[in-house]
């Protein structure tokens, strides 16, 4: 049996990201405080804020190419805050669920030349918190 693996989009500053490679987790998760009660053994929780962690992706480096790794490399450069958002396959037929946060930085960004001539560029994607999630439809 196969699985349909293609058709996932990534929009950098409301442009769709060209010849990716790979695409990190969407990793969300609280910090929980617990405070223990020495008087009688009880715990409370205090629970934060949904947090992201950072998303790598990988791209085919093409620097001229202003909608791929061109514009992450722009972002990264100029460490400014950004849209970022992540569309999962399209499974529904027009659209798959989308993550978007308002405010992402590029941290880092490495290149890794391949032996058929082709490099990649893999850049990090850290996120502000928690995404506005769009379901498929």
């Amino acid at each position: 049996m196969s699985i349909k693996t293609i058709g996932t989009k990534v929009s950098v500053n409301s442009k769709e990201v060209g010849c990716i490679q790979s695409v990190g987790d969407i990793d969300l998760n609280r910090d929980i405080t617990e405070y223990e009660c020495i008087n009688n053994g009880d715990i409370e929780l205090a629970v934060g804020n949904i947090k992201a962690g950072d998303i790598p992706i990988g791209v085919k480096y093409n620097p001229s190419d202003s909608a791929g790794a061109g514009e992450l490399e722009t972002a990264f450069k100029s460490g400014s805050a950004i849209p970022y958002s992540v569309e999962l396959s399209d499974t529904a037929g027009t659209n798959g669920t989308t993550f978007m946060w308002d405010g992402a930085v590029i941290t880092s960004w490495k290149i890794t030349p391949e032996q058929n001539g082709f490099v990649i560029a893999t850049f990090t994607v850290k996120l502000n918190g928690e995404p506005t999630i769009t379901a498929a439809s």
